[in-house]
């Protein structure tokens, strides 16, 4: 009778440490499962942000280099700089 309770007491200790090992691995998994949720939100935000990002790229490669404004102003400059290094050749051959 002893060694039947024994038996018993052991199988039952080994039992709840069973049952304490399958709570850890439960709270574990938890973890593991909201953690990986919230990698899968970081991951569909990158992608959003990625995409955003290809669309204003593609539009900046389709827009004009140079407005309109600019290139006058390029213009504008060039010509004043040209009629100087005139006046500069003209000076030179006096």
């Amino acid at each position: 009778m002893s060694d039947t309770k024994q038996l018993i007491a052991s199988l039952d200790e080994k039992v709840g440490q069973l049952v304490s090992k399958l709570n850890q691995e439960k709270s574990a998994l938890k973890s593991k499962q909201e953690q990986i949720n919230e990698l899968n939100q970081q991951i569909s935000a990158h992608q959003a942000e990625v995409s955003k990002l290809k669309g204003e790229n593609e539009e900046l490669k389709n827009k004009p280099q140079e407005s309109t404004d600019n290139s006058e102003e390029l213009k504008v400059k060039i010509d004043g700089l040209v009629r100087e290094i005139d006046k500069c050749i003209s000076l030179l051959k006096v």
